[in-house]
């Protein structure tokens, strides 16, 4: 197509339409993106338009305009990370991921000098562990002075991308310490350790199918996440090495069934939220959830302990049938009161919005005026009660002014139990739900708290 110029970005086709440049702005372009060229015969999925009079900031500006729409065009079809690659003659790709500041452009160069230049950018990995490259222009400061020159990765004599089809073989986590030996050295990383890193390095992780268990089956697959620790960026190629080599089949596994152990019982009822995804993570026995907040950023929680039988269990059941599962799972030691155990669980779960309740909200009325003197609060009703009479101050000390803290959101009765249970330590455990039960019934008939209207 005349005037256009087709390249390739993790797998997608944009078209960069260079109509409205001049002869120079057009051969700068041509230039910078001369080693991500698609396909002639491609049909490109977004077209952008260069913009900006100076050359400079004209070639900057497109790159991370073609970025942009790469990564939107790929969402949901592969797993994105924010990360470098490097590829072995085989096609076996070792991927880069860190935050920056830890080293992963000086690696990818370092090491994209002596295997094939994937990218030092975005890494995308289908389902099946193919991986598409984005060999975009990187940036230089050839001059201190002047904006940083987009060069194509072969004008700083990086590896062409090897002829075999380019297959996931590792996901290395850098870490770079001037203090390191001068050898470096490599670990397997704990999943569940490494999932906030993989996870803040990820574009679009909520549009991305079973998003944590394809990260565990990708980690599966490749012989677990893994940490390299190194001094100095050129020691890395022999580590590559012994990383690229062949992954075994990438298995999503199903999402969980959760059952109800044990016989109903009274009190609330507590249900799983959904969530977008989750994954078991064995030795101990953990599970990831992955939630999307508002901002439509995915975030990820890892629950340990008890709180994995608790979470399975969570569906429609009660604190007594949540309790059995606990103990079904994990047996319940000597001198551990699995009873607390749970309820502390269950109220970290209510707090982190991973579970609903059948019970009521209760919070501090809004016709109540309050001061807190620094020992003790003192609160007073501002309205009338059924007999038209206000009722006397009530001033609060102690465990029942932090309770009166708690209050200023709504908050179901467990949640406030659990809290209560933590802050006086597991001893007290057996009498703390009857003190806050009394308390806050107390509260209730003072006119200092109620349920918020709907």
């Amino acid at each position: 197509m005349a005037g256009t110029l087709l390249v390739d970005a993790v797998g997608s086709c944009i078209a960069i339409d260079l109509t409205a440049l001049d002869e120079g702005d057009e051969a700068a372009v041509r230039a910078a993106w001369a080693d991500a060229l698609a396909d002639a015969a491609a049909e490109p999925v977004e077209t952008v338009t260069p913009h900006g009079s100076e050359r400079a900031h004209m070639l900057s500006g497109l790159s991370q305009q073609v970025t942009l729409a790469a990564i939107e065009a790929a969402r949901g079809r592969a797993w994105m990370l924010h990360a470098a690659g490097i590829a072995t003659d085989d096609g076996q790709v070792v991927v880069l991921v860190g935050p920056s500041g830890r080293g992963k452009t000086t690696a990818s160069r370092a090491l994209g000098a002596v295997y094939g230049y994937v990218s030092d950018e975005t890494v995308a990995i289908d389902a099946d562990g193919r991986v598409w490259p984005y060999r975009k222009p990187l940036s230089v400061i050839e001059d201190p002075s002047a904006p940083k020159a987009q060069l194509p990765p072969s004008a700083l004599g990086l590896q062409p991308l090897p002829h075999a089809e380019l297959r996931v073989a590792a996901i290395v986590l850098l870490d770079r310490d001037p203090s390191h030996a001068p050898i470096p050295t490599v670990e397997v990383t704990d999943l569940g350790d490494a999932l906030d890193g993989l996870v803040s390095q990820t574009s679009f992780l909520h549009d991305q199918p079973a998003a944590l268990r394809f990260i565990a089956a990708v980690a599966a697959a490749t012989g677990g996440i893994r940490t390299v620790k190194y001094r100095e960026a050129v020691t890395l190629p022999a580590v590559i090495a012994e990383l690229a080599r062949p992954a075994g089949a990438i298995v999503v596994p199903p999402l969980p069934e959760h059952v109800v152990a044990g016989v109903a019982g009274p009190g609330p009822r507590f249900t799983r939220v959904a969530v977008a995804d989750e994954v078991a993570v064995d030795d101990p026995d953990r599970i990831a959830l992955l939630t999307i907040r508002e901002n439509r950023q995915g975030h990820v929680t890892l629950l340990g302990g008890i709180a994995p039988a608790v979470w399975r269990a969570a569906e429609g059941a009660t604190l007594a049938q949540l309790t059995e599962a606990a103990i079904a799972a994990y047996d319940e030691p000597e001198g551990f009161d699995a009873g607390a155990a749970v309820l502390l669980a269950v109220g970290q779960l209510l707090d982190a919005g991973l579970l609903t309740s059948d019970e009521p909200v209760i919070a501090r009325r809004d016709d109540v005026a309050w001061v807190d003197s620094g020992d003790r609060i003192v609160a007073l009703p501002l309205s009338p009660g059924p007999d038209a009479q206000l009722a006397q101050p009530a001033a609060l000390v102690g465990s029942a002014a932090l309770i009166w803290e708690w209050l200023e959101e709504p908050i179901t009765l467990t949640q406030l139990i659990a809290r209560a249970t933590e802050a006086a330590g597991m001893d007290a455990a057996a009498e703390v739900p009857g003190q806050v039960e009394a308390f806050v019934a107390q509260l209730t008939q003072s006119r200092l708290v109620g349920t918020p209207a709907a």
